[in-house]
């Protein structure tokens, strides 16, 4: 995942680890300018499940040959219109050229963008192999409220939240279409 700031990239690592205890053990590694490389490339050479970064700092980590992209599922760039205004659009795509030269199967690119500007759309078109899918959450989700869904919430700590859903079962016995435990 690249993000254009380091505080960004931050943000986006703070909230997959919220993931954590829903999917098991991942490892995620955050890496940015402004700290040891070293920590950074040991933890690369462990072994990382999901790569956040700024484009800079994976790049220093490409040329320094600490990033291996051959079992690579996705690649995901963050607000991609910050990150291009910002003059990162030559970093992005030396990043994704890599990813593509050391890569043998297709990979999925997802770019969130709260603009689209035709540049945007241009980084979609060379690099998504299938075309690609505009997602305008602004117009797709526009009046189109759930009518006939009813929603729950319970608060209740997370080592209680089965024998919370027990009851909810029981008590509303499959009526509840949405339930949502915080």
């Amino acid at each position: 995942m690249l993000a254009p700031t380091r505080e960004l990239a931050l943000q986006v690592t703070n909230e997959l680890n919220k993931l954590r205890h829903y999917d098991g053990e991942f490892k995620i590694l955050t890496v940015y300018g402004g700290v040891s490389i070293d920590d950074q490339t040991r933890q690369l050479r462990q072994g990382v499940d999901i790569l956040v970064g700024t484009t800079g700092r994976v790049l220093d980590h490409i040329e320094r040959g600490n990033i291996n992209f051959s079992d690579i599922k996705s690649v995901v760039l963050d607000e991609a219109d910050i990150m291009l205004k910002l003059g990162f659009k030559e970093d992005v795509d030396n990043i994704l050229a890599n990813v593509q030269r050391t890569c043998a199967k297709e990979i999925q690119l997802l770019l969130f963008s709260a603009t689209i500007p035709s540049w945007v759309r241009n980084i979609a078109r060379n690099y998504m192999k299938r075309g690609f899918k505009v997602v305008d959450l602004a117009q797709d989700l526009k009046n189109k409220t759930a009518r006939q869904v009813s929603h729950l919430a319970i608060e209740c700590p997370y080592h209680n939240r089965v024998a919370a859903l027990a009851d909810v079962l029981i008590c509303y016995g499959g009526n509840a279409k949405t339930i949502v435990f915080t």
